[in-house]
């Protein structure tokens, strides 16, 4: 899915020639291979002669090979977030990277105009001393099927708020504690509730799950929430902008307009400005907006989440 929708957006940027898409799967290659009218090649090893640049949309536990190949051949790489499975991984990718500004990691919240204005805000010192953080991401029970054998809440859902914290914070996150709950699948928790602590003195939650009614309108609800002593700041980033309504039979929908690409690709959306950035610094031999070591200080608060689950809540 995601690997579609980085196919769309990058076919419609005026400053990329879309070469094409490498795939092991026959079937999938040749599918989005026509849709855009770019080449197919059945392994990473067989494109990279022909391109300059590449986005690895791979699950989670497949990132780290891929990147080191990119890398190694003198690629520019996004890489879509989670940077890895581990910070010994994400390190692994780093020390066989060349040039560190050819890496860019995929944290698409980072180019949200309502995150980007709430970093403006703190940054500024409108919030005074920041005293409260809170942080939300939930999703349909459906995502969580689709994946929950080889991913878990924390990565699938909290690597984004991890890495959305630091951002429009500007701290550092040392996680305190965690919880969490098994309630729908065979995975260690469908519900995971992490309390932390900013290296500035806030103390905050961060909230993630899978177990949202497949039915509800909006099938995310996600947002964040800032306290400080001299004002407070709450962002909704649910998808409940656009609501579609049949007439006839099927349940209202919530759609999604801010992060991912219309049927067309055309727009503005926080994936083409992510995409943008990315063509505009390797197209300009600058630094990426998001390196890796920024990757793995998101993996890092990961990890501590996970073990401290392991170790029955205690960091």
């Amino acid at each position: 899915m995601q690997g579609h929708l980085h196919s769309r957006t990058l076919a419609t940027m005026p400053n990329v020639d879309f070469v094409g898409v490498a795939e092991a799967n026959a079937e999938r290659r040749e599918k989005v291979a026509g849709e855009f009218g770019v080449r197919g090649f059945d392994t990473l090893s067989a494109m990279l002669p022909h391109v300059d640049a590449v986005s690895i949309c791979m699950p989670d536990h497949l990132h780290e090979a891929p990147a080191i190949e990119a890398l190694e051949a003198g690629k520019r790489v996004l890489l879509e977030k989670p940077m890895s499975i581990s910070t010994a991984s994400c390190d692994a990718i780093m020390a066989r990277c060349a040039d560190p500004d050819a890496l860019m990691i995929g944290h698409i919240l980072r180019f949200d105009p309502r995150v980007i204005r709430a970093r403006e805000l703190v940054a500024a010192g409108e919030l005074g001393d920041l005293w409260h953080v809170k942080v939300w991401r939930s999703t349909s029970q459906a995502v969580g099927v689709g994946i929950w054998d080889r991913t878990s809440v924390a990565w699938f859902l909290g690597v984004h708020d991890a890495d959305l914290i630091r951002f429009v914070t500007g701290q550092e996150v040392e996680v305190v504690g965690a919880i969490g709950r098994n309630v729908l699948s065979p995975a260690e928790a469908d519900i995971v509730h992490a309390l932390i602590r900013l290296d500035g003195g806030a103390v905050g939650t961060m909230e993630n799950g899978w177990t949202l009614p497949h039915s509800r309108p909006s099938r995310a609800d996600a947002g964040f929430r800032l306290i400080g002593s001299k004002a407070a700041i709450e962002v909704s980033l649910s998808h409940n902008d656009l609501l579609m309504v049949p007439r006839e039979g099927g349940s209202a929908v919530n759609m999604d307009t801010y992060f991912w690409p219309s049927r067309t690709g055309q727009g503005a959306y926080n994936l083409r400005t992510e995409l943008d950035a990315f063509v505009g610094a390797a197209l300009a031999k600058t630094p990426t907006p998001i390196s890796g070591q920024e990757g793995k200080a998101a993996i890092a608060i990961v990890e501590a989440i996970e073990q401290a689950l392991a170790a029955g809540g205690k960091a």
